[in-house]
């Protein structure tokens, strides 16, 4: 018996080092890319690290993973996303000098050649093409493209068109590049966080843990200034969502906002607004709407008939430290109506919004009486926010979020000032399934 212990211990042992040595190799692996010398901001998505988050909870979970594995679309889902690339222990993102900031660039690994082409032609829907010998995928947007030989793999996805053929060339040969660890970036291959986010003035992490999501983003800013000591009001315990704003803004230009026939200067906002902000959601109220409908008179002449609606809509109330005339300024812009004190519709087209002003407050709210508490308590954070997705999935308003809502318990976020400009967020979203890892299920809803 003690033989067979042994053996087993050893046996245990023999795998523990083989899986943390083959982690250990693809990790340093994914480390030594090449990545853009004129990269400007890089992203990494650790992908063993996910995969040993998972792991370690379908150990401890198995009967959740087995149930949900053995649903008959499970086998389809995962033919539909056969992709043919080969998965490295990280993969990197970046963006690139002279390119959109919201177009990321990568370069990947092709495991099977015939596979990867029916997927991005098939799933993704790419037109596919020839250029300068160079296998090229397209999509009808021009926000998606693909340059790829036998090998290898260039992406690009933005929510914007651009000519990125030239740049997706040089990624695919690899030009003009610097090793990962060579460069400004270097730190970040050592991250854990599953997934990482830096460039010079911002740095930010996505960890999926049990039951709930966590992120954080350190960042200097040059408009947002603190308040050294900084209040709130107090909230409703039952609110289904509050938030508040304890901070100054510092106007670097004169930019115009234009919406419609409205236009705002942030230079003007700035002058009115005094410091603080705050919103409040809880519970419902009722507005009374005007039904438009069309019927046929004895003379078969089309008559417009107008009836009254009384709807059920959320009480919402919004709190703005303001100088004296920024309800005039409102009004000169046609945010606003003085004589029936209420926000034009094209801003705000979702509910009747009501304006009111006490205390050097300009107050919106859905309820013409804004219920509004004057008591305020001390804080360490200039930024809060807080939503309670219970009571927000029994709303009726809101159906077409119902089904990426209800797997959400509760969302935390706050905001600290910390040194030299630096501003430090911190976010956590707590699931209903405590047990779950969260990554698992969101892909689920997805």
């Amino acid at each position: 018996m003690k033989k067979f212990l042994k053996i087993t211990a050893v046996i245990v042992l023999s795998l523990l080092i083989f899986f943390v040595g083959t982690f250990k190799y693809r990790q340093y692996k994914a480390s030594q890319i090449l990545i853009p010398k004129n990269t400007t901001t890089l992203i990494k998505i650790s992908v063993d690290e996910m995969y040993k988050s998972l792991a370690l909870n379908m150990i401890t979970h198995p009967g959740f993973y087995l149930k949900s594995d053995l649903k008959k679309n499970s086998l389809s889902k995962t033919n539909k996303f056969d992709h043919g690339l080969k998965i490295p222990s990280s993969i990197y993102l970046y963006t690139i000098q002279d390119q959109p900031t919201t177009a990321l660039f990568s370069r990947l690994i092709i495991d099977d050649f015939k596979k990867f082409e029916l997927f991005i032609k098939n799933t993704l829907k790419l037109q596919l093409s020839k250029k300068d010998g160079l296998n090229h995928g397209k999509s009808k947007l021009g926000n998606l493209e693909v340059l790829y030989n036998a090998d290898n793999a260039a992406i690009v996805f933005s929510n914007e068109a651009g000519k990125y053929v030239a740049t997706l060339t040089e990624i695919l040969n690899q030009k003009n590049q610097i090793q990962l660890e060579k460069s400004k970036f270097k730190y970040i291959s050592q991250s854990t966080d599953h997934i990482a986010f830096y460039n010079i003035k911002n740095n930010a992490s996505i960890n999926f843990e049990k039951g709930l999501l966590k992120f954080e983003n350190d960042f200097v800013s040059e408009t947002i200034v603190p308040q050294k000591k900084t209040t709130h009001r107090k909230f409703d315990n039952q609110s289904v969502m509050n938030m508040w704003f304890n901070a100054d803004f510092v106007s670097t230009s004169n930019k115009t906002h234009r919406l419609k026939n409205i236009s705002l200067d942030s230079d003007s906002l700035t002058k009115y607004y005094n410091g603080y902000m705050d919103f409040e959601w809880t519970g419902t109220t009722h507005q009374l709407d005007s039904i438009i409908t069309y019927e046929y008179n004895d003379d078969f002449e089309k008559v417009e008939k107008i009836t009254v609606q009384k709807r059920e809509i959320p009480n919402l109330v919004m709190s703005i430290d303001a100088v004296e005339g920024f309800k005039n300024y409102l009004s000169r812009q046609n945010v606003m109506n003085l004589d029936s004190g209420t926000i034009n519709k094209s801003v705000f087209p979702l509910y009747k919004l009501f304006v009111s002003e006490a205390d050097k407050k300009l107050i919106l709210s859905t309820k013409k009486a804004a219920d509004l508490n004057s008591n305020f308590i001390s804080s360490n954070i200039f930024f809060g926010l807080n939503i309670n997705f219970k009571p927000l999935n029994k709303q009726a308003s809101f159906p077409f979020f119902k089904p990426y809502f209800k797997s959400f318990k509760h969302l935390n976020v706050v905001g600290k000032a910390t040194s030299n400009n630096k501003i430090r967020i911190e976010g956590t979203l707590t699931f209903v399934n405590e047990n779950i890892n969260t990554l698992y299920q969101i892909l689920k809803v997805m």
